[in-house]
């Protein structure tokens, strides 16, 4: 049972994860994972449920804080449509496939979650502090590689949860010398989509016995709710924010933010191996 502490806790959390989703193009998932796990925990879900509930969850509140921030990147004429769908389409459907995989068996453990989250944030701190400042030089890009670029963050998004975005992000700007601003703007964009279709498929998958009231498949709509409402604010305040932010100090916030949500992630490797 919620209490009053627990939903502003939730809305807390939801605030920001929903600024960080704009300001860095990523989701929110770094945010709502580790406060997923823990509300789970306390509802009795343990190991292998434990990690399907936490994906479907995760990727059900992106939905909104993805929509959000790239409905406010067009409102401010910083979008681009084509290179979002040729880096969706292909990892929508690894992703698909993938979390299909995942809800038909118990093979994706717990501890198996927590070493990929815990290697994917890892790589992508130290990339982050290690990359070259951007030029301000943007180059075209082929299209092949965009595709390239969706079926690898298609696989990320089924097994971390965290919706692709912390490895389109650093792909844009790296392998393909997009400006970190154009970056995360596809990012953005392209996070959604791949949510909306695992969020519907989550929907529709029986979970056996409700846990809680407002409970659809594997979806705790109570738990999200609070998260779900402080997109609308503060996902469009991150865009906004972004977009007076010099490149450098956006890639500065972003690998320490990776790095503590590493460590905490490190802590509990160490205290339940």
């Amino acid at each position: 049972m919620l209490t009053t502490p627990d939903y502003l806790l939730l809305l807390f959390f939801g605030m920001c994860g929903a600024f960080l989703s704009g300001f860095l193009g990523v989701g929110g998932g770094m945010i709502y994972i580790p406060v997923l796990d823990y509300f789970l925990r306390r509802l009795g879900l343990q190991d292998e449920m434990l990690v399907k509930a936490i994906l479907a969850n995760s990727l059900f509140t992106i939905i909104f804080s993805g929509s959000v921030s790239s409905w406010k990147q067009y409102r401010i004429g910083n979008f681009y449509p084509r290179e979002i769908l040729l880096t969706a389409l292909p990892g929508m459907a690894t992703a698909l496939s993938l979390t299909w995989l995942i809800r038909s068996g118990d093979w994706y453990s717990k501890q198996l979650f927590n070493y990929v989250f815990a290697l994917m944030l890892l790589v992508i701190a130290v990339r982050m502090f290690s990359a070259n400042q951007e030029t301000g030089v943007e180059k075209e890009a082929p299209n092949w590689k965009y595709r390239i670029t969706g079926l690898f963050a298609g696989i990320i998004t089924a097994f971390s949860g965290l919706g692709g975005g912390v490895v389109m992000t650093p792909l844009f700007t790296d392998w393909m010398k997009q400006p970190f601003k154009k970056a995360g703007s596809i990012s953005n964009g392209v996070i959604p989509l791949f949510a909306i279709t695992m969020g519907i498929f989550n929907l529709s998958v029986p979970a056996g016995a409700p846990l809680m009231k407002g409970q659809i498949g594997l979806i705790f709509l109570p738990l999200l709710a609070p998260m779900i409402l402080a997109t609308f604010v503060f996902a469009p305040l991150g865009v906004k924010i972004a977009q007076k932010t010099k490149p450098g100090v956006i890639r500065l916030i972003f690998a320490i933010f990776t790095g503590i949500v590493f460590t905490k992630l490190i802590v509990e490797i160490v205290q339940h191996p």
